[in-house]
């Protein structure tokens, strides 16, 4: 009969719990009773594999025995209680053994076990799988599996979760011993030449009874050595689209009798098995509740305190009216190059170190700009006061607790004193003085590897004779004490084109920027007027903020500039300040054709040979494959801007010089545009005679000075073209 072949080809064994779980079993005492066993669960319904009466007008047997054929009866669960079960009759019930089955997640296909026919007086002892179909109400005749086989059986189906894999237990040819696992996927209507799940889940015993866990666990029943009675309930977890090695799931879901058939609700909290460790097949209810308070580690202080410090900076400052201040950014400063600060709580401060110009007490020069992240550190946190009285009531809570991506469903306390309790926040007093370990434990949802995350910290507080008022929450705060348990060493910081907040750099050179215009003033702008006869006045154009800049002055370092700072202030220009430039990198286009995008940056492409009529801003068309290889490393990068620069000799009027130059640029960048460039990616500027690379009284010196400039910036992600 079929269920003595089946329990003859699988006995079991045990292994090892899952960590932070505990088990708890009873029997789901379906009446009236019967040798029930495989549940598989159904919507809210369990179907069972079973041996009992049935009113039918031929009584089927067993060859070797006169108990019933197995069947399939489904069971209505109400509140987790079981009720009347009811035999699946029609197509699903035969003069055969009937069962296990296994049904696709919407319930509407099922997949069962029945003996193969055989002479026309009794079926044959082979078994084999056979689907139906559920249309309406009714099932639909029964189709035999396509790998089924007179000479092995094909048994206990178990589906994927989205019905395409089937996963059963044979014994054909070709396996590693006795019943093997294995698994054929359905393509196009089509199942599978079946694969064998190997060694890794097969063992040269008996596997049988596969089933799939809510997270795509595989649960089976196997024989193979060691375990503590006959068919223990193995598990597999997926790793990297494969089944790891399995374990066995511990006591009391294991046993010495036969324990098979694991099926769980979606939550992993609770499901049914069946085993005979009374002495008959029979449904048991299983629950996995969390084992609290296992693993507990110390919790760590929190200390919202840094240390500041910057290496690269200098006290050269002390022959000059300069000093330096850390702001911390939360409204709280320190004159000291370096200093401890303790921030009230969590958040995001731009911290600087600036360099203060004690005359006008403005800032001169920021050093270092930082935004520096203030967080608790990662872990539960249990949050108290340190000292207690007896005879009051503190309240403890989780606050301060931070798990990124963690959400606990469960709180628990261990108050140290024997009182055990739940919730984020508890109440509580003690009655004798004395030192306490309060231990947390915040528990997540079940894992797919049969334990629960969970995070357990535990502290020390202390009991004193005498009553202390009752502590609010926001009394007992983390710790202060600069220096506890963090040091923060500034490093030098990058530098960007529009401002240097670093220390010093061999490729930076600094300036005093008078002000910055979304419009061009042009160098004979009245306002520079008292500063030109001792400084130059020099012209910038920043992409990344689209902004002409005017400086004056330039020096290895901040303080090289000191001298101009001051003129500028005196000079009316009372918002000027100390800017680091990157040094522009000339580059021919062979290099910026091999270079990598970030190497790009503050590139600079010079041409000499650009042929313009006198006159005129049209360029001659031999300078075409030039531009058509610039062109194409603008259309390799989206990130790259260009400022295309047009300067001139001194030959001529300075302002026709201006004019022709600017239209000069022009023309170049409507080359560019016709050519898919955006416009928003071009600057074009005409500096005139401006700025001269060699003596204008020369030939050779105004060739080299009538030339094109292409200036490359690479514009970081997602920032826009215009701020």
């Amino acid at each position: 009969m079929y269920r003595s072949l089946t329990l003859l080809l699988l006995l079991a064994t045990a292994l090892s719990g899952s960590a932070q779980v505990v088990y708890s079993v009873e029997p789901l005492n379906i009446r009236p009773a019967g040798e029930d066993y495989a549940p598989t669960l159904v919507d809210s319904n369990l179907v069972i594999t079973s041996i009992r009466p049935r009113a039918q007008a031929i009584a089927y047997t067993g060859a070797s025995s006169d108990l019933p054929l197995a069947d399939l009866y489904l069971v209505p669960l109400r509140d987790g209680k079981p009720g009347t079960p009811q035999l699946m009759d029609g197509p699903l019930c035969t003069k055969y053994n009937d069962g296990p089955a296994t049904f696709t997640a919407k319930g509407d296909t099922i997949c069962f076990t029945r003996n193969l026919p055989g002479s026309q007086r009794r079926s044959s002892d082979r078994l084999g799988l056979f689907f139906a179909v559920k249309q309406g109400k009714e099932w639909s005749d029964a189709v035999p599996f396509a790998h089924n086989g007179n000479d092995f059986s094909t048994m206990s189906a178990a589906f994927s979760a989205d019905g395409n894999l089937l996963y059963f237990a044979s014994d054909r040819p070709g396996g590693l011993g006795g019943m093997d696992l294995y698994v054929s996927r359905r393509s196009g209507g089509e199942w599978s030449t079946p694969r064998n799940l190997g060694p890794e889940v097969n063992s040269a015993a008996n596997e049988a009874f596969p089933s799939m866990g809510p997270h795509g666990e595989l649960y089976f029943s196997s024989d193979r050595a060691g375990g503590p009675g006959q068919l223990d309930i193995y598990a597999c977890v997926t790793e990297y689209g494969e089944f790891s090695l399995p374990l066995a799931l511990p006591a009391p879901l294991n046993s010495p009798g036969n324990d098979l058939g694991y099926t769980a609700h979606v939550d992993g909290r609770s499901g049914y098995f069946s085993s005979n460790r009374d002495g008959r097949d029979r449904i048991y209810r299983f629950d996995r509740k969390p084992e609290p308070f296992r693993d507990c580690v110390e919790q760590e202080r929190i200390s919202y305190c840094y240390h500041f410090e910057d290496a690269g900076s200098s006290a050269e400052s002390d022959s000059l009216p300069l000093r330096y201040e850390w702001d911390f950014g939360d409204g709280s400063t320190t004159k000291a190059l370096a200093a401890d600060h303790c921030y009230a709580e969590i958040g995001t401060y731009t911290v600087k170190l600036n360099l203060i110009d004690t005359l006008s007490q403005s800032v001169y020069f920021n050093q270092v700009s930082y935004e520096l992240e203030v967080t608790d550190e990662e872990q539960a946190y249990i949050h108290a006061p340190d000292t207690i009285g007896t005879g009051g009531v503190v309240v403890f809570d989780t606050q301060h607790t931070n798990l990124p991506g963690f959400t606990p469903a469960e709180v628990y306390w261990d108050m140290g004193d024997g009182t055990l309790t739940t919730g984020d926040e508890v109440a509580h007093g003690y009655a004798l003085a004395g030192s306490y370990t309060v231990r947390l434990d915040l528990i997540g949802e079940p894992s797919g590897t049969g334990g629960y995350e969970h995070h357990c910290v535990f502290r020390n507080v202390e009991v004193i004779d005498g009553h202390k008022p009752s502590t609010s929450l926001a009394s007992a705060g983390p710790a202060r004490n600069a220096r506890d348990n963090y040091t923060f060493h500034y490093q030098e910081l990058p530098a960007d084109a529009a401002s240097l907040s670093s220390t010093d750099a061999t490729d930076v050179t600094y300036t005093v920027q008078l002000l910055a215009s979304s419009d061009r003033l042009g160098l004979n702008d009245a306002r520079f007027l008292p500063v030109r006869p001792y400084y130059a006045i020099t012209e910038r154009f920043l992409p990344t903020v689209r902004q002409y800049t005017y400086s004056i002055g330039t020096g290895s370092s901040p303080l090289s500039v000191y001298g101009a700072y001051q003129l500028a202030r005196r000079s009316g220009f009372e918002e000027s300040e100390v800017k680091g430039l990157h040094a522009d990198k000339d580059m021919d286009l062979v290099q910026a054709e091999s270079l990598p995008l970030e190497a790009l940056n503050n590139g600079v492409l010079k041409f000499y040979t650009v042929r313009f009529k006198t006159g005129e801003s049209a360029f001659d068309a031999s300078f075409n494959p030039t531009l058509d290889r610039v062109l194409a490393i603008l259309k390799k990068y989206a990130e790259v801007d260009l400022v295309v620069e047009a300067h001139t000799d001194a030959v001529g009027d300075d302002r026709d010089n201006m004019v022709l130059s600017q239209e000069r640029a022009q023309s170049i960048m409507n080359y560019f545009t016709q050519h898919g460039i955006a416009a928003e990616r071009l600057i074009p500027i005409g500096y005139g005679e401006d700025r001269p690379l060699e003596d204008n009284s020369t030939a050779d010196g105004r060739a080299k000075n009538r030339r094109v400039e292409f200036h490359l910036s690479v514009r970081e992600t997602g920032t826009s073209h215009v701020p």
